[in-house]
């Protein structure tokens, strides 16, 4: 494949932003998701068997169009995917043991065209290499193919060793991808557009190497570059590091000022990288070391190691002070013995962030059996919701990587309730009788172009059915029999570059019983030792009038001493030993009654009195004398 010539097509037929794009993932051992599914359900039909690298692609249905390990390609029924000279994709030029052993990038203004970016490992010399994919052929299941006509069916953009690195983003000029790889101390940028692969990439010379392993990732707003130089310390040892450039998505250029988030070997080995959806944070995932096998496994390094989880604040005025340890796995620990190795960070369609935690390298034993998630990316520290084991892989194993996609296709429609929270894959709780409304966070973001067509629609687990074509949602007098399920909101428009674009979101509903807190009477208390203290178990004076007949096992009783405290639910007081907090004092006392299952969407409050008073010590009177005047 030569260097295509350019050319002007003069009109437009693909999707270039659906999210469905990356709804099907196949990976590690046989492993697959589709998140067409919410949550995303295991697959277990995928054909890669790799320790690395994976690449896959769907259509902006969410139908899976071809996956690929770098060196074969699989159609969407899992067979591999020929040329057009007979001969199967089973050799291309890139490895399974590549970080990111490949990219896949549809061509613009054509609904049939993909280009497959291909890496070697860092035990290899095969280069950087873009083969051509036509899935018009083969009855609709795709061929590789000759697209320039030379007898060659890749081209090689780069030659000898390489990098394990690749990354993509749309561009900011109409109907173009920017997919950037590096090498030593440059960035190459190879602009993708409607005449097919610009061979000739933009040059970015930086100050610090590029190592050959760990992930690199643009951030979906595409203006920043993350990368993580996995180094290894001992003889011939490499320097680690993680570094934030800024990227030009009109230029393709990457800008030579560096922001090291890691410099140093102090918090491990810098491997996996991801940026949040809203691009204002980034997550790297540390190794301290290097590790075969589990103990008894025949090559040797078989000791445990430690894996991390940082998150860095991209909006901080020190962005490597905003560093926040948000998962570790250390074999001192013995909630994790054998540690953790080394694994990839992915952005879903959902927003969620996947994470991938082996044990080990290349021992079967030591795959993890599920993944983990980052379940709100766009949050601070604790609030990210970090949740260990969180997808079940039915039988199949992850290892060291995840598919990587052009991270614009990532980019969401934020959708908001009456409170203004964003509520995107978020299962949400309101109270039978409750009123809400929904609707676009931001209409900026389908401005621009054509008058957005919008759908909400309900699936109540059975049958789905269009609820509104208006821009809001309005949900009245909710109850669990009408409203209890899933929706969703699509929402089509043809956007200012004049690509067909649609975007989509979802979150469920459940309803429950109300909260109401019946108002008890006021407590009144004789302090008999006079110290002017007393302790209450306010739970068993007040629970039960508080109640009133309310189901304990369904609903509980908070108590504060402030009323703010008691509106946010936060900072209880005690409710079998509270004391009061001064000498003989009176307050007043919040109680909160909440429903168990939506303590934050169902709740009531009411108050009483808390006095404490001292006895009353009764004064012997003196004599009383009169004097009677007057002669009886």
């Amino acid at each position: 494949m030569n260097k295509l010539t350019p050319f002007i097509l003069l009109f437009f037929t693909l999707n270039l932003f659906s999210q469905k794009e990356a709804n099907f993932w196949y990976f590690g051992q046989g492993a697959g998701l589709d998140f067409n599914f919410s949550p995303p359900k295991a697959l277990t039909d995928g054909q890669l068997y790799t320790l690395e690298g994976c690449s896959t692609f769907s259509n902006s249905d969410g139908e899976l169009l071809f996956y690929s390990d770098g060196t074969t390609v699989y159609d969407k029924n899992h067979n591999i995917m020929n040329y057009t000279n007979g001969d199967p994709g089973n050799n291309l030029l890139g490895n399974s043991s590549a970080a990111q052993s490949g990219m896949i990038i549809p061509k613009p203004l054509n609904n049939d065209i993909y280009y497959l970016f291909t890496v070697t490992d860092n035990n290899s010399s095969t280069g950087f290499n873009i083969y051509t994919i036509d899935m018009t052929l083969n009855g609709g299941n795709g061929q590789l193919i000759d697209e320039d006509g030379d007898g060659v069916f890749f081209s090689q953009l780069q030659a000898g060793a390489w990098s394990e690195k690749v990354s993509a983003v749309k561009g900011q000029e109409c109907n173009t991808f920017w997919v950037v790889t590096a090498f030593n101390n440059q960035f190459f940028s190879y602009k993708v557009d409607g005449s097919g692969v610009n061979e000739t990439p933009v040059i970015s010379n930086v100050s610090t190497n590029i190592n050959e392993r760990g992930y690199l990732k643009l951030s979906p707003d595409g203006t920043k570059l993350a990368v993580a130089n996995q180094g290894s310390s001992g003889f011939g040892g490499s320097p680690n590091s993680s570094i934030i450039y800024n990227f030009d998505n009109l230029t393709g250029t990457v800008d030579t000022n560096e922001t090291f988030l890691i410099n140093g070997f102090g918090d491990g080995q810098a491997y996996g990288i991801e940026f949040s959806v809203d691009s204002k944070k980034v997550y790297i995932s540390t190794v301290s070391g290097f590790r075969y096998g589990l103990v008894g496994w025949p090559r040797p390094l078989t000791s445990p190691v430690t894996y991390k989880l940082f998150q860095y604040d991209l909006t901080a005025a020190d962005i490597p002070g905003s560093k926040i340890l948000i998962h570790e796995q250390n074999p001192s620990n013995s909630d994790y013995p054998e540690g953790g190795f080394r694994g990839a960070l992915q952005l879903a369609p959902n927003g969620k962030i996947y994470a991938t935690i082996p044990l080990a390298y290349e021992d079967p034993a030591s795959f993890a059996t599920h993944l983990d998630v980052i379940n709100y990316p766009n949050a601070i520290g604790s609030a990210v919701g970090f949740e260990k084991d969180a997808i079940f892989l039915d039988g199949r194993l992850s290892t060291q990587g995840l598919p990587p996609f052009i991270s614009s296709l990532l980019l969401p429609i934020d959708i908001s309730d009456n409170s203004g929270t964003t509520i995107n894959n978020q299962d949400l709780k309101y109270c039978i009788g409750d009123n809400i409304s929904f609707s676009v966070t931001d209409p900026d973001v389908i401005s621009g172009g054509s008058t957005p067509d919008f759908e909400w629609s309900f699936n109540d687990g059975g049958t789905t059915e269009v609820l509104s074509n208006d821009s809001s949602l309005t949900l009245n007098n909710l109850n669990p029999s009408d409203n209890n399920g899933t929706y969703s909101l699509k929402i089509g428009l043809t956007n200012a570059c004049g690509d067909i674009t649609e975007y989509n979101a979802i979150f469920n509903i459940e309803v429950v019983e109300p909260a109401i807190a019946r108002k008890p009477d006021d407590l009144y208390f004789c302090d008999t030792d006079r110290n002017g203290f007393n302790e209450f178990n306010l739970s068993s004076l007040k629970d039960a009038a508080i109640l009133n007949g309310l189901d304990s096992n369904i609903f509980e009783v908070l108590y504060f001493d402030d009323q703010n405290n008691a509106i946010s639910g936060e900072n209880s007081i005690s409710s079998t030993n509270y004391t009061n907090p001064t000498l003989f004092s009176s307050q007043t006392i919040y109680a909160r009654v909440q429903n168990k299952s939506a303590p934050n969407a169902c709740f009531d409050i009411t108050s009483f009195i808390l006095e404490v008073n001292d006895l009353p010590i009764p004064v012997q009177a003196g004599p009383y004398r009169i004097c009677d005047d007057i002669e009886s």
